[in-house]
């Protein structure tokens, strides 16, 4: 007889997602390095002249950047771990799982959260002066307020999300932020919500991508195909009939999250090993299996 625990293996990359171990961005590392080269000339050459001076700071702000995306791995080697799933939902959901497989997600470091904060205070500064500059009589000014001020939202956003992900990830017993996988479902930990999505109200589970960007690769996504009715959300709110995972925010391999979520979706016999010692050493196999980038 087969081994039920052992029947699901480490699948295939996903063709959707491109290549198996992405390159680093080494075209936002040569930028970094010219911006940095840019700033410095036009401060040397400012004269103490303000105009000069600012706009080589905001030249540096767009220089560190285009760097922390540079040193950023686009994949990190981690491991799931059995962890008790009452700890993990603090009563936000119910879970019938009394123990789940985790993988936390990647902190975002203390560079990103400082950039995400600068890009908020500079975008929300500027959009003060061009409110100002537009009512000295010059209205065309107006015209990039929106813009200014949308952006400036969005980074404080992120600024926000990432301080709550440092936060949740630097002590233990902070309720985390990430993927759990018990014998009944699987839980998504997020920074506002909490969601449980019984492996039977999962249709399909599909590979995906996010959108390429010119210098910037694709990271890989899984869309979970569910029934909206049967999963539970922590603000009472009914959910998608799509949930997305974004593997590569996950502090361990996206084929792991991958096969894990295809696998076990896929072999409902199997499902009982999710937060036991027999599904530990499933994924540690996985883990040393996939590639590193």
């Amino acid at each position: 007889m087969t081994d039920p625990f052992t029947s699901p293996v480490l699948q295939e990359w996903p063709a959707k997602w491109g290549e198996r171990r992405p390159r680093r961005n080494t075209g936002m590392l040569w930028l970094g390095l010219a911006l940095i080269v840019a700033a410095a000339a036009m401060v040397g050459f400012s004269g103490g002249a303000a105009g000069p001076l600012w706009s080589g700071a905001f030249i540096a702000l767009f220089a560190l950047t285009a760097l922390a995306v540079a040193a950023r791995r686009p994949f990190v080697e981690g491991r799931a771990r059995p962890v008790d799933a009452s700890t993990l939902t603090r009563g936000r959901v119910s879970s019938p799982d009394a123990r789940v497989h985790f993988v936390p997600e990647r902190r975002p470091g203390i560079v990103t959260l400082l950039l995400c904060v600068l890009w908020a205070l500079v975008l929300m500064a500027a959009t003060v002066v061009a409110i100002r500059i537009g009512l000295t009589g010059r209205p065309e000014a107006f015209l990039g307020v929106a813009v200014l001020a949308a952006t400036a939202a969005l980074f404080a956003y992120a600024a926000v999300r990432a301080g709550i992900t440092q936060y949740r990830s630097d002590s233990f017993g902070r309720r985390p932020i990430g993927l759990g996988m018990g014998p009944d479902g699987v839980l998504l930990m997020r920074a506002t919500e909490t969601l449980y999505v019984p492996w039977s109200a999962i249709r399909r589970v599909e590979p995906d991508l996010t959108e390429q960007r010119r210098g910037m690769d694709g990271l890989p996504l899984i869309r979970l195909r569910v029934d909206p009715r049967r999963v539970t959300a922590s603000d009472g709110m009914r959910a998608p009939e799509t949930v997305t995972v974004a593997p590569a925010m996950l502090k361990t391999h996206p084929q792991v999250v991958w096969s894990a979520l295809r696998g076990f979706h896929d072999s409902p016999s199997t499902r009982a090993a999710l937060g036991t010692p027999t599904g530990q050493r499933l994924f540690d196999e996985w883990c040393a299996s996939a590639p590193a980038d």
